[in-house]
């Protein structure tokens, strides 16, 4: 059950990670190699994790808003 919550509050954390690079206006979000070196900056750990492991998966959430 910890694990469901884990996974969970951690998706919660991407998207909200996603929608503050997006809110930066700096960088086109398809363009995954400058989305990731801002995430860098702003200190986004799980989302630079979540481009490094699962880059379709990204995408799937820039597209339709959901996660695989």
């Amino acid at each position: 059950m910890n694990k469901v919550k884990d996974e969970l509050a951690k998706r919660d954390r991407i998207r909200q990670q996603v929608l503050q690079i997006r809110n930066t206006g700096e960088v086109n979000m398809f363009d995954v190699e400058n989305v990731k070196r801002l995430a860098y900056y702003y200190n986004c750990h799980d989302l630079i994790d979540y481009l490094t492991t699962d880059r379709a998966g990204y995408i799937n959430l820039i597209l339709t808003g959901k996660f695989n």
